[in-house]
């Protein structure tokens, strides 16, 4: 028997690499030769249908530019808390006490502010900076921020905009065509795995079980692997940050 794929579990990129890597462990060929071969075309298919609906959330042309427009965002948000820390360490008591008052807001936000999904990321900015403007404008003066501020805000806003855009780019994809299309290759593989599971048991054969073992192994691998994200970054994590290093808090 081969293991059962928690496909469910699966984001939706990680569910379109596994779908792959099933057809290219079953060649077209071998398929034809073990009288599987129109249940994989089928599984080929629905992949390439899935792969199609799939594409405008990883392909938007706006993703770059929303990507660098957060990098840019970030570094203002680490260049100012790391001034202020260093105000803190000032002679003169005023600009010590500006400093305090400045970072105890952005602290109140929390240690890592750009490691935020993007939406609540764009959102704390935003409160950070009124709060600033509104009740510390004297502060900024005093310790030469205004051109920092600034630069958060606008890169705070330019990302915001440019969000919005792809967000209105990927609605007019037809609503349900990305789940249908997963649901699809979804009974597609099962089909699939049924017909190789009867086949084996029906007439056994070593082929069988060596492609049967195969596909054990790297169903465990994708099963190991849904263990280490959360649920709440399911579909692919499309609205969350790119992996990278370390940022310095």
């Amino acid at each position: 028997m081969i293991t059962t794929a928690n496909l469910e579990k699966y984001r939706n990129g990680d569910f379109l690499q596994f779908v792959n890597n099933v057809l290219e462990l079953l060649p077209q060929t071998t398929a034809d030769q073990l009288n599987i071969g129109s249940q994989r075309t089928v599984l080929q298919t629905a992949a390439q249908s899935f792969n199609n609906a799939y594409l405008p959330y990883t392909g938007s042309d706006i993703t770059p530019e929303i990507q660098a427009l957060d990098a840019q965002r970030d570094n203002a948000v680490i260049g100012i808390k790391m001034i202020l820390e260093a105000w803190q360490y000032h002679f003169d008591p005023v600009t010590k006490n500006n400093a305090f008052a400045l970072l105890d807001i952005l602290n109140r936000f929390g240690e890592r502010i750009y490691k935020l999904r993007y939406q609540l990321e764009t959102a704390t900015i935003n409160s950070i900076v009124a709060e600033w403007e509104e009740k510390h404008s004297d502060k900024i003066s005093q310790l030469q921020l205004a051109d920092w501020v600034n630069e958060l805000k606008t890169s705070n806003q330019n990302f915001n905009n440019k969000y919005i855009a792809r967000t209105v780019q990927l609605s007019e994809v037809e609503t349900g065509v990305l789940a249908t299309a997963r649901t699809a290759s979804t009974e597609a593989y099962r089909t699939l795995k049924q017909h190789i599971e009867a086949h084996a048991l029906l007439t056994p054969n070593a082929e069988y079980d060596q492609l049967m073992a195969k596909l054990s192994s790297l169903v465990n691998q994708y099963n190991l692997a849904v263990t280490k994200y959360s649920s709440t970054e399911e579909s692919g994590g499309e609205d969350q940050k790119p992996e990278s290093s370390e940022t310095p808090s």
